[in-house]
């Protein structure tokens, strides 16, 4: 089946700085901007604050997803500054079973740099080690981890993603919060090869048939962060990849500004504003659609990640579950992908704090 064109690849490349002149430059390009410089903003809130304030106030993350036809791995470093996560989960699809290691710290136990290339992220503990790796020099990132905690299933990783032009698709965007404030996030769609284990068992994740996404991603969000955000990816069965990525978030004005994008091929392209409903629970399907005929999809968790955290002022209530898609989305070129060739997560995130 056909539709009729909805849009337009990305265009122009994206800047080298987020923050300049003394305001933000919101947008959405291909490619990865020089400098994610959310800290240089003057007045992210109402009254002047000193760095030390503002960066307490960022929260910074980045998250991988990688995936087969065999296993699907989620891994995540959280920095709310508060408290720190950090996060691994394994999905033997095959065989039903989860791996997972999970460490959530009061205080800030990560560092994040605001130049994505080049770039180490590391956290670190008495049993533990995660680290994503960018080094464009060998156009590489790299995902490695041991952890080994007591009286739980060791797992390792050690994983490499290409960032040759020809081989990966990278997006970024600037919105707005409001005139003074902005989350920033990049995402990469890439191929993958590596070694995962989990206790006595191990999985290779093969260049032909394996790929991964990087998420980078800061935002001066409010006390109360709320999004819904679902993602898939897989290669089609002429090998081109192809995956999805929808939020509803905070953001001002989504029909102007969002981070709803198609990867096809060797393009990205620009998505309309989704909502994500729940009508079954976060363990029921999920519902993502948009109002333009190009999204139609039902979301199917088959294994469950849930935090809930209540320290009065502060709390965390999260849903993130793995699983498969059936419907549609239409590209822009015509083409109607069929989400059951694709397979990912879904994440409904509130956080006080």
């Amino acid at each position: 089946m056909k539709s009729k064109p909805g849009g337009r690849p990305l265009a122009g490349d994206a800047p080298n700085l987020l923050y300049q002149k003394g305001k933000f430059n919101f947008g959405k390009w291909k490619g990865v901007p020089g400098r994610a410089n959310l800290l240089d903003a003057k007045r992210p809130f109402s009254f002047p604050l000193l760095n030390l304030f503002k960066a307490f106030r960022l929260k910074e993350w980045q998250a991988i997803e990688v995936g087969d036809r065999d296993w699907f791995l989620f891994v995540v470093l959280y920095d709310a500054k508060a408290l720190t996560l950090a996060s691994i989960d394994l999905w033997d699809k095959r065989n039903h079973r989860s791996y997972s290691y999970q460490n959530m710290s009061l205080g800030s136990h990560v560092q994040f740099g605001d130049s994505l290339y080049p770039s180490d992220t590391t956290f670190l503990n008495k049993d533990s080690s995660i680290g994503i790796y960018v080094n464009p020099e060998r156009n590489e990132l790299r995902l490695a981890a041991s952890c080994t905690p007591a009286k739980k299933t060791p797992i390792m990783l050690d994983l490499s993603f290409t960032l040759a032009q020809e081989a990966c698709l990278p997006f970024s965007v600037c919105l707005p919060l409001s005139e003074e404030r902005a989350i920033y996030s990049t995402k990469i769609l890439m191929h993958c090869s590596g070694k995962i284990q989990a206790g006595e068992t191990s999985h290779i994740f093969a260049p032909s048939d394996s790929l991964g996404i990087l998420d980078d991603h800061k935002g001066y969000y409010p006390y109360h962060l709320h999004y819904d955000w679902v993602t898939a990816f897989g290669l089609l069965p002429d090998k081109r990849m192809a995956g999805f990525n929808l939020t509803d978030n905070q953001v001002r004005d989504q029909a102007r500004y969002n981070e709803n994008r198609l990867w096809l091929g060797d393009d990205v392209y620009d998505l309309p504003p989704i909502k994500i409903t729940h009508p079954y629970g976060h363990e029921g399907t999920w519902i993502i659609q948009d109002t333009e005929g190009l999204i139609d999809l039902t979301f199917y968790p088959e294994v469950h990640h849930n935090i809930e955290t209540n320290l009065g002022l502060a709390g965390v209530d999260y849903s993130g579950p793995f699983g498969h898609f059936e419907g549609f989305i239409r590209s822009p070129l015509g083409d109607e992908i069929e989400a059951s060739k694709l397979y990912g997560m879904g994440e409904d995130k509130n956080l006080r704090l």
